[in-house]
């Protein structure tokens, strides 16, 4: 019988930004966190409509608090936030998003940060390491910055349980 590997790569025409709650964001950055937390299937739909609801009644009472932005172009001042965070976005698209990309968006946020960014995950839709890793932190090494690969307890994906620490020097 002949096996074929089906691949894990998911087909997708666009990136698709999903609701999330400030726990799991939290959770994500390097806080407590128990992989049962969602228990099941249903216990996801039903964590992902409640965090969507949240997210979209927050938009419409904002009043201008959310921008949209398309990276790697970022309509803030130098230095506007004292810390950026990104998740599920930089690597994980790394079929799609090439290295040049990276780094430009890295400058950008770079740019608006005054202290730190962290990103989660370090790997692609595949959950395989983002290839140019090393020789990004290399790159952000010689650009002045600090960098650590820190192991968090959130781990949704297969091997993505660790997020990138920058900090401006």
């Amino acid at each position: 019988m002949n096996r074929v590997k089906q691949s894990t790569k998911l087909d997708l025409e666009r990136i698709v930004f999903i609701g999330r709650t400030f726990e799991e964001y939290l959770d994500m950055f390097k806080k407590n966190y128990i992989w049962d937390y969602f228990k099941d299937i249903e216990g996801l739909k039903k964590h992902r409509l409640s965090a969507l609801k949240d997210c979209v009644k927050d938009m419409r009472k904002s009043n201008g608090r959310y921008v949209p932005v398309t990276l790697p172009t970022l309509p803030f001042k130098n230095g506007e936030f004292d810390i950026v965070l990104s998740a599920h976005f930089l690597f994980m698209y790394a079929d799609r998003l090439d290295y040049h990309f990276h780094i430009s968006t890295l400058n950008e946020l770079l740019r608006v940060t005054k202290k730190e960014i962290r990103i989660y995950p370090l790997v692609d839709l595949e959950g395989k390491r983002y290839e140019h890793l090393d020789k990004i932190i290399s790159y952000l090494i010689e650009n002045a910055c600090t960098v650590e690969e820190i192991k968090v307890p959130y781990e949704f994906q297969e091997n993505a349980n660790s997020m990138l620490k920058i900090k401006k020097e």
